[in-house]
């Protein structure tokens, strides 16, 4: 087998040669021109050997080589990632088909069309929230069809015209035989309330009719569901009112209106008006102009005006008259409303009816200025009639209109109903709306209706998913939810998440870039590299540094040959135990130890490690680890590990996974871990924020120590500081120290020489740290000038120095931060208690540590001298 590969990107041309002959390959490479450099390799078998050069090949490939030269094989090996990957064709991702191709159809298509491509015979398991699932190792999906996920008549616009009733003559009216119906009458769901649904009131009925359902509806009183005696002595009474009542359809207006208003003296008189039935009684009594007119302007006085859950409101009255009125009627209905339609917030003593009834009646020109006056709202779920002002505006239709009228004041979605709503109207192009819904219903104290709203938007399968997703994929206890759906349409993901890799949101892009590293990973590097060609140079070089030419991503695992003896020997320790369902090795981010990675087994053998070994128990692997591995990928490895964690529920019988932190990390896991110990007590995780304290304590470091003491001085809940306190003065009688002089000792030094410098280096560019005001990290460049922040690195840098800078960077930053905000407090207290220190410890541990010495500068110092003479002074 030979190939010959060329990559040419800017000032860069390079090639690069592979040829197997028997059991070894040799590799050529340099710029196109020389002669290059060359390497062999020798394998104990043939087959072996041909299948490190093709691991080789599809390396190269995925970064951009081209083919551009001989090819020849003497066997045939299985298809690669890459030449499996170059078949696959990106999905059309048309938004004007979108509509005509949803049906329930579709997603049967969608389903039976996610078959996987197998490029290896390598099985693996990964976990969904609902069950464990077998997956081929590096094998590529196909397409799915673009869909909203749900069929076309679901999809319909719902109209907003009733259609009219035809007229139909009153039935009899039999006084003794209604009278005699309402025994039935019941509780409703609130205890003031009478449940009216079972009395069959008609549309169509007599002026004497009416006017018996105008007395029986005002006058029934309060009904105790709970003394079935009671509620008959009730009912009994309101029959004999009426029996005792001339009902002609003689009712006056004047005594109807004060029927509604009547104000008892105690609540056991209470008489209430179910509002939604006492409309059509009302109409058939004194006409449209007089129920129009008392609808746009009635409000109960006793502010019971809007609605009963059991009988719902006045509007809704509305609503139940609208099917009798002809097209003249309706026609007079607009004009009677539109005096009443003036620009109003609907706030909640607002009488919100007239636009309700202009909702129903479509009256969308007269709407549409009242909307455009709203004022513009932070986003939220819990604003007053929020309701009926999102279906004011679904009322226009206009995908435009309705996109920007409810992004303008704030209104999310919390229910289903509402989402398909928002979805068919502006089908793909605002799915941020949705996404933030169901965010924003997640985080709610009462957040069941997640469940089914996050459903409905994972259903949908398109490219303008993948972006709105990332705020879900953010909350730890929907990643695996969410995750998924990157998995299951990998094309559309990174068609959605490449754009974004560069996002306003800095959280997005991070989490863009952890997906598409993922899905890299999994063997869809060609689609990526494809994809990034579409966009800016400045994506482009984004996409190359963080994924493509990622050396954590790029690195090769050990095998047999590369193997470190003391790894081999340290995994021998380990006992074989059962594979962990619900990790799987090849998701998690690499452990690196000299640009290599820990291969799937032998991070399986870890996992186990940490899943057998507690928080006080030795083991030499991962000692061992700590030893030799960079410091970053042991972090990130047991961060996304505790992530998953959480995702999946947190199980206590799970909780290594938790306490790998304490293992394995460092400096980077204490600070991100530290804000979260803080809150958990008050989520009823008080066990979890010890567990947490006892991590802390285990990593060791005077980050880590610093922040347990910044717990045990200044936390609101008291038996976490207690429990942290304690803490402190268990290690620091550990060390023959008392607590005050052991929180001296745990002020790290970020990386600081005894001059307070320290160089970031990019490898043709360097810079440097200096303090800004108030203690502030920045950055001196080459030409002297002050930055707040390195500068991104570029293509002419050394990708490895310059990423482990802005690494090294990041967490100097935070480091800094919380010794200024813990340290300034302690030194400030130590001022106001007159502590003393020895000259030789002052100087050691603040006039000469290249932290405190600047905050020592903030404060006034007192010096004894052995002669008994005293001096303040500021030190300088």
């Amino acid at each position: 087998m030979k190939h010959y590969l060329t990559f040419s990107e800017g000032t860069s041309n390079k090639f690069w040669q592979i040829e197997t002959e028997g059991n070894s390959f040799t590799v050529t490479y340099g710029k196109i021109g020389t002669s290059g450099q060359i390497q062999t390799k020798t394998f104990d078998s043939e087959e072996k050997c041909l299948k490190e050069a093709q691991k080789l090949l599809s390396e190269k490939l995925k970064k951009g080589y081209q083919n551009s030269g001989e090819e020849t094989t003497t066997t045939s090996p299985k298809p690669t990632q890459t030449q499996s990957v170059s078949k696959a064709k990106t999905p059309s991702t048309n938004e004007n088909e979108a509509a005509s191709k949803t049906s329930s159809e579709n997603e049967t298509t969608a389903q039976s069309s996610s078959k996987t491509i197998q490029s290896e015979n390598h099985a693996a398991t990964t976990h969904s929230k609902n069950s464990i699932n077998k997956i081929e190792t590096k094998k590529l999906k196909k397409p799915v069809q673009k869909t909203l996920g749900f069929p076309n008549e679901d999809l319909k616009i719902l109209s907003n015209v009733v259609p009219v009733h035809p007229k139909e003559e009153p039935k009899p009216f039999d006084l003794k035989n209604r009278i005699e119906q309402l025994s039935s009458l019941k509780k409703g769901s609130n205890w003031w309330t009478v449940d009216w649904t079972n009395q069959n009131i008609p549309l169509f009925m007599s002026k004497p009719e009416a006017h018996f359902w105008f007395l029986a509806l005002t006058c029934m009183e309060v009904i105790n569901g709970y003394e079935e005696k009671k509620t008959k002595q009730t009912i009994q009474k309101l029959q004999n009112f009426l029996n005792s009542q001339t009902i002609d359809g003689n009712l006056t207006l004047e005594k109807a209106i004060n029927l509604l208003e009547r104000q008892e003296d105690t609540w056991e008189e209470k008489r209430i008006t179910p509002p939604s039935y006492i409309v059509l009684p009302f109409y058939h009594l004194f006409g449209l102009e007089k129920v129009i007119h008392f609808l746009a302007t009635y409000n109960h006085p006793q502010a019971m005006k809007q609605q009963d859950s059991t009988n719902g409101s006045y509007y809704e009255g509305f609503a139940r008259l609208l099917p009798i009125l002809d097209e003249s009627e309706r026609k007079l209905c607009k004009e009677l409303i539109k005096p009443h339609l003036k620009q109003k917030e609907l706030e909640y003593q607002d009488i919100i009816s007239p636009f309700l009834i202009a909702l129903d009646l479509g009256m969308k020109e007269e709407l549409l200025p009242i909307v455009e006056s709203w004022k513009s709202r932070e986003s939220s779920i819990r604003y007053s009639y929020s309701e009926y002002r999102k279906n004011i505006i679904f009322l226009f239709q206009d995908p435009e209109i309705v996109k920007r009228q409810m992004r303008k004041i704030g209104h999310l979605f919390n229910s289903v109903e509402e989402l398909k709503c928002w979805i068919t109207i502006t089908q793909y192009s605002d799915l941020e709306w949705v996404a933030l819904s169901v965010k924003a219903v997640f985080n709610d104290y009462n957040n069941e209706k997640h469940k089914e709203m996050l459903k409905l938007f994972l259903g949908i399968k398109a490219p303008e998913v993948a972006r709105p997703l990332l705020y879900l994929y953010a909350l730890p206890k929907l990643a695996a939810e969410t995750k998924n759906w990157f998995i299951e349409c990998p094309y559309f993901a990174i068609e959605g998440l490449v754009p974004a890799v560069l996002d306003e949101d800095k959280k997005i892009s991070e989490l863009a870039i952890e997906i598409l590293q993922s899905l890299f990973a999994r063997g869809y590097g060609e689609i990526i590299l494809q994809e990034k060609a579409k966009y800016s140079a400045e994506i482009q070089e984004k996409i190359k540094n963080e994924i493509l030419e990622n050396s954590t991503f790029t690195a090769e695992p050990f095998d047999d040959s590369t193997t470190p003896t003391w790894l081999s020997d340290a995994i021998k320790t380990v006992s074989k135990g059962k594979a962990i369902s619900w990790v799987v090795p090849e998701e998690l981010p690499p452990i690196l130890i000299q640009k290599k990675k820990l291969s799937p087994s032998q991070v399986a053998a870890v996992l186990t490690e940490l899943k057998e070994k507690g928080l006080e128990e030795s083991s030499i692997l991962l000692k061992s680890l700590k030893e030799h591995s960079e410091t970053t990928s042991l972090d990130n490895f047991v961060w996304k590990l505790f992530e998953l964690w959480i995702s999946l529920g947190a199980s206590s019988k799970d909780k290594w996974a938790f306490t790998a932190l304490g293992k394995l990390g460092g400096d980077r896991i204490a600070l991100k871990l530290t804000p979260m110990i803080k809150v958990w007590p008050g989520e009823s995780q008080h066990q979890r924020a010890v567990l947490g304290l006892e991590i802390l304590k285990t990593i060791g470091s005077d980050t880590a120590l610093m922040q347990l003491n910044g717990i045990a001085q200044k936390v609101k809940f008291k038996g976490l500081k207690d429990m942290a306190n304690t803490f402190m003065e268990s290690i620091a009688k550990k060390k023959g120290l008392r607590k005050s002089e052991l929180e001296d000792r745990v002020v790290p030094d970020c990386g600081l020489d005894e001059d307070g410098k320290r160089e970031f280096n990019f490898g043709p560019r360097k810079f440097h740290f200096v303090f800004g005001p108030d203690m502030k990290p920045m950055i001196k460049d080459e030409d002297g000038k002050i930055k707040d922040d390195l500068p991104k690195p570029n293509s002419k840098d050394d990708s490895d120095l310059a990423n482990t800078s802005v690494e090294e960077w990041k967490l100097m930053k935070k480091q800094i931060r919380e010794i200024g905000k813990i340290h300034i407090h302690r030194m400030e207290q130590a001022m106001v208690t007159g502590r003393r220190w020895k000259v030789e410890e002052w100087e050691m541990l603040i006039a000469k540590h290249p932290l405190m010495t600047h905050i020592a500068k903030t404060l006034l110092w007192w010096f004894i001298f052995q002669i008994k003479i005293n001096r303040s002074m500021y030190f300088d």
